[in-house]
């Protein structure tokens, strides 16, 4: 007898680990897809959120501006995953003078998506709902009401454990001096977009914001990721614990002073890792600032992230991103405060993998030869990421972003990557464009040369022959590459761009 029970134990084990295996081996097989996209048209666009379907598809929901009337509509855009359109929606309701898509979330093989509508500027604005099948249909839509006066200039929100939406943001209103005042709001509604609770308020502080809402992991409450609520913490980020009905329990400083953007998202049961803006002990202003915070809101670790003297700033609407164990922080470098949306800079997407102690995997710049602006990343299920935001050519655009998009590999390979380079860069790679040769001048010695292709495959590797090499590429097909220096220990010091007609 005893050697039966034995003998079955034994074989649970091996089923177990064969199961395991089995897991681990399908996960490795899991194609990884990486693609650039600039979605141009003639009106000006914006993408807000994006979420990936059970498929592997990208859907995205953002606002397009009509040439016309000037006035926006809700947008939304599906990608496949290896980068090509499937569908492009405009939804412009009658009643409204415009209208625009904050948030996207899938649940039960249905869209939901939480926006606005503006239908009488600046007194009467709605919260919309809307529920969509997969091939973007409408099935449902709703208008809820909002205080007079006010107008919605930002929202992010769950699905918690009951199933209810749970958005938050903040409001603008003109006050008694005519001057724009935002105002945090909290509102609940459930999953057929019928209101639940509500809470807009009004505060004389007119950089009075909320910008994130996470549900307590014992599902009791709701912390909320709130700046400049109270005066007890001065300028810092602050986070609140609202009750089910939405009102607030209690409220703490965040940790080094961070604020704004947040992002929060959970490491464990535990611990909540969130990314704001400036602010640190000693202050490290305009950076990615990444700290992991215990849910009485202790600080357990912390990192910065940054490039020399550019200005650094979390991704609008989503800067943080976990799927199983990658976990990305996104944001824009060179950001112009000055002039955010229009700017005559040149930017880049910038993105970090990161442990879960926040020390760095890879980092990487994108962009650079525009002015781009990141709005959400996504953690995808195949363990890459994918950015989204606004591609703006001052020099030929006239106040129209293109939709810039980029999916990378869980490496960072995209179809090109390049760090951001110094006023006065080491090599210079001429012409460029070209065509069958490569003229290559560079102040380093020892170096290896290798030129990737937009699968982030090494079509030409060669060891550079003194200061000025020449090296022939007539082989390759013509197309957008990217090129990598190497130095003797196969550490990368210089990336950048390359043409061929």
């Amino acid at each position: 007898m005893l050697l039966w029970v034995i003998i079955l134990t034994e074989m649970k084990k091996f089923r177990v680990l064969l199961i395991i295996v089995i897991l681990s081996f399908s996960n490795c097989l899991l194609a990884q897809h990486s693609f650039e996209r600039v979605i141009s048209e003639p009106e000006d666009q914006i993408i807000n959120d994006v979420i990936e379907d059970n498929d592997g598809n990208y859907i995205m929901a953002g606002r397009i501006k009509d040439a016309e009337s000037a006035f926006y509509s809700g947008y939304i855009i599906k990608f496949d995953s290896t980068g090509n359109s499937l569908q492009e929606e405009i939804i412009s309701p009658n009643e409204s003078i415009s209208s625009l898509f904050f948030n996207i979330h899938l649940f039960n093989n249905h869209l939901y998506i939480l926006g606005s509508q503006v239908v009488t500027y600046p007194d009467t604005s709605k919260l919309w709902y809307l529920k969509l099948n997969l091939n973007l249909e409408i099935e449902d839509s709703k208008l809820l009401n909002i205080p007079n006066g006010r107008w919605f200039s930002y929202m992010n929100s769950i699905i918690d454990s009951d199933t209810n939406f749970v958005v938050t943001g903040y409001t603008t209103r003109m006050d008694e001096t005519n001057n724009y005042n935002n105002d945090a709001f909290f509102y609940k509604l459930n999953i057929n977009g019928d209101s639940i609770k509500s809470k807009f308020y009004t505060s004389p502080v007119p950089l009075h914001f909320s910008f994130d809402i996470l549900e307590k992991f014992d599902n009791s409450s709701y912390f909320a990721f709130v700046s400049h609520f109270t005066n007890i913490f001065g300028t810092s980020g602050q986070r609140m614990i609202l009750d089910k009905n939405l009102d607030s329990l209690a409220i703490d400083s965040i940790p080094k002073q961070v604020y704004d953007y947040y992002s929060p998202v959970y490491l464990n049961q535990n611990d909540i890792l969130i990314c704001g803006k400036r602010g640190a002990e000693p202050p490290i202003d305009y950076a990615l600032n990444v700290l992991s915070i215990t849910s009485s809101c202790q600080l357990n670790d912390y990192n910065t992230f940054k490039k020399g003297a550019y200005r650094d700033h979390p991704a609008m609407f989503n800067s943080v991103s976990k799927n199983r164990n990658n976990i990305y922080v996104g944001g824009t470098s060179n950001l112009d405060y000055y002039n955010p949306f229009w700017s005559t800079f040149n930017s880049w997407f910038h993105l970090v993998k990161i442990n879960p102690d926040i020390t760095t995997i890879w980092e990487y710049w994108y962009g650079g030869d525009a002015y781009y602006f990141l709005y959400s990343i996504l953690a995808t299920n195949d363990g890459g990421c994918l950015m989204v935001g606004n591609r703006y050519d001052n020099d030929t655009q006239e106040q129209e972003r293109d939709i810039y998009v980029v999916k990378v590999d869980s490496s960072g390979l995209i179809t090109w990557t390049q760090e951001i380079l110094t006023d006065k860069p080491e090599t210079k790679v001429y012409p460029n464009p070209g065509t069958n040769q490569l003229n290559i001048k560079t102040t380093s010695n020892e170096i290896d040369f290798e030129l990737l292709n937009i699968n982030g495959q090494v079509v030409v590797r060669e060891m550079l022959d003194g200061n000025n090499s020449i090296i022939n590429v007539e082989s390759i097909k013509p197309g957008i590459y990217f090129y990598r220096l190497i130095d003797d220990i196969y550490k990368t010091v210089e990336t950048g761009k390359w043409i061929k007609h």
